[in-house]
């Protein structure tokens, strides 16, 4: 359909915009919507079109659509249903549809007396990549009532990146962890919570639960940010996918679509990015392009690779340890990453669409420091790569009927972790770690038009299988012949566990300006292994000095009675020997979760909503099974705890969405979103002592659950000023964090987790952070020059006996960037991190592992 064919009558010039955005603008959909009052028209369209609307309320009344029936795609749709209501549209090249444009074209027809509505903008759902939002963020987030964030796929180019976690740092309430800096697998801190699943880790919807013990972050995601088109990052959980088994929110890294690479009225499409700099930044590089086989069936392909070098931290400021520096270089912080996706998307019928999907990371580092405990000051250094391969499938069928829109998924996948230790006594630790996570999730949801207002009802089910494995290149032989292999692989023990989890939502819009949901879910999980409890030598009674009895003196000649005590008989110590025994763990357990959200519209600009959720985190592999000793120090250090319990939370969330166009220019848009958060935990799981009734040794290192409950609260705000000349905006994050401070040993003993009874550190974020970006774009935009300030203040762990070490200075980073568009398919960027060359070490990471010092990069990105 050309752009004649979608313009109809309009009132006036200048009377709006209409942007049509995301993956569903170009694709056709089956479209069912009688003839009808329009504002309920323009509910039905969002729902089956897949994306967002926001009409005034007022400026519809009155006005009655046109019936749409049959497959088209949502312009073409929108232009039948908005026929003769005095709206109309025409499609730019780059899919934005202008009303009462100023331009001469022949397509448009203005006729006087014809109704003038204010703006009408149809926004992407939550395929959508980019918006108006900070640093690009789409729009469906300023509508959500919920504390959602996303990273766009404009923030992902314009800031380019030694590792996918630094693009978490500007976003409300989230860090990246980098106590394990060297490794560049992904840990994420959102609002205090991180590791062991708390945050559910995805990738196209499958879950990333590898898990790895050390001092530091335990759990981490493997993925390259040339690939990964938007990431979505969910605060809470929900009563739909991505939440099953998990305490506090989810992070989804979505990765491209064809549609992201294929130009409108194109048959293929593609992209090239290479980016070089200064500090060891030698090269990053990645290609990929699609191609539209048949109008049903299109195919995507990619390569990328990443080398960096070990890199100078900054100049101004000291760091803590020397161990893991020398000189000026953090010792071991580069990486060699090859990544490659592949996507084929097949429209199978006009109900029913395919996609499957397989993406590869492959990343080799080394870790390592100068140890001075074990291996008297040498250079110890590990040799590492991590092979992550995730294959993803989806089939979504939406028919004629608003009874259905069914998705389901289905992946694998598999982390292999190969270590070799060099110089150092854990050279015969443990070599291969492995996760496999087999999962699915399918869901459906039901509209309905009632005489009391719109209802939708969504339902369905998800479920994962974890199968970790742990093994040796060599085994651990003593010279008495005794195994003790399983000291060195317990700490990241072999194992399986099972989720389950069903759920329903239900959705009712009694009015245009009130909208309540609320859900309900069950969550279930099995965990079954086995696990060795070694001995230790200790001292212990083995016997006993015989006693002397009391002596008297002899009577006569002494006067009777005149009698000397004897002496008790005295313990014999000795070592004793605990035997090995094996340990078998089957639990299992569940939790009915509901949630329910209200959300209020008094102005169409403002959306303030509430929340009330219960979340439910079974224990992990690594906590159910832990066995074996610390390193090559003990063997006998750590065994599973048989009554440790999931943890449970209850998170009360209170938050507003603005959002406005049109303020001081006819071009420039205004989004805000903040949200206040009080969440509690019960049954928190750390580390603690406790002993085992079957063995004479005192105690052993497990996890346990923490007494009392833990609290975290604090406010996230995400603000963004945008007219097109200059945008300013900015993230603010304050938290405040009380851990449960002692736990209840099986044996009934209150233990308090700071007297080197528990964990080696529990992390926690700073109290405050803000950020600060702003930018000016000239010569028709082809130029944009923009800068940014971080400013975070000190980090202080309040429990761990080894928290010293965790412990941060705040500090302030400036950067700056920019870009330069010589035509639409070609653009130049450059940025320079860490402007003043601050010496810093990040929040929620360890104060010996410092930032990059001052850093210079050059981009260059060309479609085709």
């Amino acid at each position: 359909m050309d752009s004649a064919s979608l313009a109809f009558a309009q009132a006036s010039p200048d009377s709006g915009i209409v942007q049509v955005q995301g993956d569903d603008a170009a694709a056709p959909r089956n479209f069912n919507i009688p003839a009808q009052p329009l504002g309920a028209a323009l509910n039905a369209f969002g729902r089956q079109s897949g994306l967002q609307v926001t009409l005034s309320a007022a400026t519809s009344r009155g006005l009655t659509s046109n019936a749409v029936n049959g497959s088209f795609t949502p312009e073409q749709a929108l232009a039948l249903m908005l026929r003769n209501t005095g709206v109309t549209f025409r499609v730019t090249a780059d899919r934005t549809a202008v009303i009462g444009t100023t331009s001469s074209s022949a397509a448009e027809v203005y006729v006087p007396g014809a109704t003038q509505l204010d703006p009408l903008v149809i926004s992407g759902g939550r395929n959508a990549i980019s918006g108006s939002g900070y640093q690009g963020t789409p729009d469906w987030v300023y509508q959500a009532p919920a504390a959602v964030s996303v990273i766009s796929r404009e923030a992902i180019e314009s800031s380019p990146t030694r590792n996918a976690r630094d693009l978490l740092d500007n976003v409300a309430g989230v860090y990246a962890n980098r106590s394990e800096a060297q490794n560049p697998g992904i840990s994420v801190n959102i609002r205090g919570l991180q590791d062991q699943d708390r945050i559910a880790n995805m990738i196209d919807g499958a879950r990333q639960s590898f898990q790895r013990s050390a001092h530091g972050a335990t759990q981490r995601t493997y993925v390259d940010t040339a690939f990964i088109r938007a990431v979505d990052i969910e605060k809470s959980t929900t009563s739909g996918v991505g939440s099953a088994g998990a305490l506090g929110g989810s992070v989804n890294y979505r990765t491209l679509l064809a549609e992201d690479l294929i130009a409108p009225g194109k048959q293929y499409g593609g992209q090239v990015n290479l980016t070089t700099g200064t500090n060891q930044f030698n090269f990053d590089g990645s290609t990929a392009a699609a191609v539209r086989l048949s109008e049903r069936f299109s195919v995507l392909g990619g390569i990328s690779y990443k080398n960096i070098g070990a890199y100078d931290i900054g100049k101004n400021g000291t760091i803590n340890s020397a161990a893991t520096y020398a000189g000026d270089v953090l010792l071991f912080s580069g990486q060699e990453v090859r990544s490659s996706i592949l996507k084929a998307e097949g429209q199978v019928t006009e109900d029913v669409k395919v996609t499957l999907g397989w993406v590869r990371n492959d990343s080799r580092f080394n870790t390592g420091n100068y140890d001075f405990v074990l291996s008297n000051g040498n250079l110890v250094k590990a040799t590492e790569g991590v092979v992550n391969n995730t294959y993803t499938s989806a089939l979504d069928w939406k028919t004629d009927s608003e009874l259905i829109d069914l998705r389901a998924r289905f992946y694998y996948n598999n982390l292999r972790n190969n270590k070799v230790e060099q110089g150092s006594v854990l050279s015969t630790g443990p070599s291969n770690y492995v996760m496999g996570t087999l999962g699915g999730s399918v869901e459906n949801t039901s509209s309905f038009e009632t005489a009391l207002g719109s209802l939708a009802l969504n339902y369905g089910m998800e479920a994962f299988n974890d199968d970790g494995k742990t093994v040796l290149t060599r085994g651990f032989v003593a010279a008495d012949g005794t195994d003790y292999s399983n000291t060195l692989s317990g700490g990241t023990p072999s194992g399986k566990r099972d989720i389950v989890s069903g759920f329903s939502n239900a959705k009712y819009t009694p009015t245009d300006w009130l909208t309540i949901s609320g859900g309900l879910r069950y969550d279930w999980y099995h965990a079954v292994g086995s696990a060795v409890v070694y001995g230790s030598p200790t001292q212990d009674i083995i016997g006993y000095t015989p006693g002397t009895p009391p002596t008297c003196l002899p009577s006569p000649p002494f006067p009777p009675g005149i009698c000397f005590p004897g002496t008790d008989p005295k313990p014999i110590l000795g070592p004793v020997y605990t035997p090995r025994y094996d340990t078998h763990v089957d639990k299992s357990g569940g939790a009915l979760l509901p949630s329910v959200t209200i959300a209020v519209k008094p102005f169409e600009w403002l959306q303030p909503f509430v929340k009330y959720s219960k979340s439910y985190r079974p224990p992990t592999i690594m906590e159910s099974f832990l066995n074996g000793g610390h390193d090559s120090v003990s063997i006998s250090g750590y065994a599973p705890n048989p009554a440790l319990r999931p943890e449970r939370g209850e998170t009360y969330e209170l938050g507003a969405n603005v959002s406005s166009n049109g303020i001081l220019t006819e071009r420039d848009t205004f989004r805000f979103k903040a949200v206040g958060f009080y969440r509690e935990i019960t049954d928190y799981i750390s580390l603690g002592k406790i002993r085992y009734a079957q063995s004479n040794v005192p105690s052993y290192t497990s996890y346990v659950n923490l007494d009392g409950i833990t609290r975290m609260k604090g406010i996230e705000v995400e603000v963004n000023y945008d007219a097109r000349f200059l945008y300013i905006g900015g993230t603010i994050t304050r938290i405040d964090t009380e851990f449960a401070d002692s736990f209840t040993s099986p044996a009934g003993r209150s233990m308090p987790i700071n007297s080197g009874q528990g964990a080696a550190i529990i992390f926690e974020q700073p109290k405050l952070r803000v950020t600060l970006d702003a930018g000016v774009r000239m010569f028709d935009e082809k130029l944009t020059l923009g800068g940014r300030v971080t400013d975070v203040s000190k980090t202080e762990p309040a429990l761990g006996s080894l928290r010293t070490g965790y412990e941060m200075a705040g500090y302030r980073v400036y950067d700056i960037y920019g870009s330069y568009a010589f035509d639409p398919m070609t653009k130049l960027r450059f940025a320079v991190t860490n402007l003043t060359d601050v010496a810093y070490a990040p929040a929620v990471g360890a104060n010996f592992y410092a930032a990059p010092g001052r850093t210079a990069t050059v981009s260059l990105n060309y479609k085709f």
